[in-house]
């Protein structure tokens, strides 16, 4: 868990960081690319973790058939 822990730190670093260049330069769209990868692997992290070990949520996931278009 250390390590997930890390790496949301880390992604909140660097958001900051990012909204803080924004507020600086006034450039609303600086760092949205890098913003948007971090968002993302934080959510797929986030969302793999659920799914390996969903205690309480367990109730409410759905089980996705692999295979169906």
């Amino acid at each position: 868990m250390s390590n997930a822990v890390d790496r949301i730190k880390l992604g909140e670093a660097v958001l900051a960081l990012i909204e803080q260049k924004r507020i600086e330069t006034g450039d609303e769209l600086l760092g949205a690319s890098i913003e948007r990868a971090v968002l993302d692997t934080q959510f797929q992290e986030l969302e793999s973790e659920i799914l390996e070990n969903p205690g309480a949520f367990e109730p409410w996931l759905i089980r996705r058939r692999r295979g169906d278009a």
